[in-house]
């Protein structure tokens, strides 16, 4: 059912949508939230790779990955993203805790997308915290692993110096800049 209204969510839906392949959003298939440790890993992988970019990024759930085409989701895939539920399963899989935002929307032709908003990380780059492995051994996640995503829109373990001098930086930077934060909350207090 198509709508005339729309509101901030429909159009953020509708704008990662039209930016295609981009670094800073994944897009994953019309599913359910996960529903066991696999799946919450290869989930957990994508978030934290997110949360280590700059400025973090997006998860759009509903869109076939290779066309983009918008499958949407159902009402009962849907709820199965509660934003305290998807909070807490992500926490077990990294450190810092990752923060995701659930953000339900709709495309002109009344598709349901998610888009789950990764934050980038405070202080500190996420760390991977348990090892998870495919039914073949394969590794999904690998304790005290470091995930990035990169600009080929592919979410990896750093591998290189120069990938982690650069998640190191701007983990200087970000505690540079919270410390000057609260230097002037401190001067504003004392002499307004």
């Amino acid at each position: 059912m198509a709508t005339d209204a729309f509101t901030d969510a429909d159009q953020l839906v509708r704008d990662l949508l039209a930016q295609g392949s981009e670094s800073h959003v994944d897009y994953k298939t019309a599913m359910s939230a996960p529903g066991d440790r696999r799946a919450w890993a290869k989930l957990a992988k994508h978030v934290i790779g997110l949360s280590n970019r700059k400025d973090g990024g997006y998860l759009l759930i509903g869109v076939e990955d290779g066309t983009l085409t918008p499958l949407g989701l159902n009402p009962g895939q849907v709820v199965t993203w509660d934003a305290a539920k998807v909070n807490a399963a992500l926490a077990t899989h990294a450190a810092p805790r990752p923060v995701v935002q659930v953000i339900r929307g709709s495309l002109e032709d009344g598709t349901v997308l998610l888009a789950l908003r990764v934050s980038p990380f405070e202080e500190q780059p996420l760390v991977c915290t348990r090892s998870v492995a495919d039914d073949q051994g394969k590794t999904i996640l690998r304790e005290g692993g470091l995930y990035i995503r990169t600009e080929g829109t592919e979410t990896r373990e750093v591998s290189t110096e120069a990938e982690m001098r650069e998640l190191l930086s701007r983990a200087y930077v970000r505690r540079a800049e919270r410390l000057l934060h609260d230097i002037k909350a401190l001067i504003d207090v004392h002499w307004p």
